[in-house]
């Protein structure tokens, strides 16, 4: 008995070790920071230390189980991190469902399979439209809080789309109660179908979320496409959103980069529309340059119009730390509201404003 009890601890031994060496957990995220100034702000110029400005800052866990026969099941939890002040996760009107205050994991909380038929997620997660307008964003989606792509092509503008979709509240940029399948990457090509689930009573569409989404890549270059609808249950509203975006690498040094993406309400006729154009100029390998023009327009129920101009500088220190500045000149088509709320950096009386920002990005 001693010699099968002994036998019997080292096989569970053997086979805890295994499933443990077949297993994986990451921990990751990014920590940005930059001083910025603003002008023609409300009270006048504005200088503020501000997270997150080359890219979100972020942080998160992920992991895999490999089940065998190429099936793996994983996770993901990621949240926002304000580290100008030390907050984690966001509050409602940066996103978070109605009836909370901050959503610790407001990014994405995910699980689901992976294989070679693709991948599957359940969960909180990305809207398809920005994997698709994010793939050619002029600013690779810098500035989010000051980006149209981000604002209006991603729905992330809570007072515009708070109503529709599953999030309850906040913005649209993400999606609660989700379904999500990735295809394989086919020499390439591949897809996304997505569905949130409103969960209402009597009313299985009711601010529901559905998107369709297809991609081409060769690691350099490459377009993708997107288009979803949202419901509102209030009025039965539809928000309709379609996008693409496409980048060029003319050669090692130069890549060109262009996004469509229009949202129209049914009910009102509100069209919003961003038009973004942008070049990258790679110095060297270390230092790259952009170049970034962004045209907003709304029309259908008011009229509206904004521009912005970008410029920003790269300079990698090492492949997990880089330094940066950048110049954006936000340009409404007047000081009205509906013009300068298009600017997102521009406020009503004031037709025009700078922003200058010089910070650190870090990456884990």
């Amino acid at each position: 008995m001693k010699k099968l009890t002994f036998v019997a601890t080292a096989v569970l031994g053997l086979l805890s070790t295994s499933a443990m060496a077949q297993s994986s957990v990451t921990l990751y995220g990014i920590v940005d920071a930059a001083v910025v100034h603003t002008t023609n702000q409300v009270g006048g110029s504005k200088i503020a230390v501000d997270a997150g400005q080359l890219a979100t800052s972020r942080w998160g866990m992920k992991g895999s189980e490999d089940l065998g026969g190429g099936l793996k099941a994983n996770f993901t939890l990621e949240g926002t991190l304000i580290n100008d002040t030390g907050a984690a996760g966001l509050g409602f009107g940066g996103g978070t469902p109605a009836g909370t205050t901050t959503s610790l994991f407001d990014r994405q909380a995910t699980v689901g399979f992976s294989g070679g038929f693709g991948s599957v997620n359940v969960g909180r997660q990305n809207i398809l439209g920005v994997d698709s307008i994010g793939l050619a964003d002029p600013i690779s989606l810098a500035h989010a809080g000051t980006n149209p792509n981000v604002a209006f092509s991603a729905l992330n503008a809570g007072a515009l789309y708070s109503d529709y979709g599953t999030n309850g509240g906040g913005a649209a940029l993400r999606q609660n109660n989700s379904i999500k399948y990735l295809t394989p990457n086919m020499s390439g090509f591949g897809g996304a179908l997505m569905y949130g689930f409103g969960e209402q009573p009597g009313n299985s569409s009711a601010n529901s979320y559905a998107g369709i989404s297809g991609y081409f890549t060769d690691g350099k270059s490459g377009a993708a496409l997107a288009y979803a609808q949202l419901k509102n249950k209030a009025d039965n509203s539809t928000l309709t959103l379609w996008g693409g975006g496409a980048k060029y690498a003319l050669n090692t040094t130069l890549t060109l980069r262009a996004t469509y993406a229009q949202n129209e309400v049914d009910t009102t006729n509100r069209k919003i529309a961003v038009t973004g154009l942008g070049v990258d100029y790679a110095v060297s390998p270390a230092v790259t340059l952009t170049g970034a023009y962004y045209n907003t327009k709304r029309s259908g129920d008011v009229s509206g119009k904004a521009e912005q101009y970008v410029a920003l500088g790269k300079y990698a220190l090492s492949k997990r730390t880089i330094l940066y500045a950048s110049l954006t000149h936000a340009k409404a088509g007047s000081a009205a509201a509906q013009d300068t709320s298009l600017g997102l950096i521009t406020q009503v009386g004031n037709t025009t404003a700078n922003r200058t920002a010089v910070g650190v990005l870090h990456s884990f």
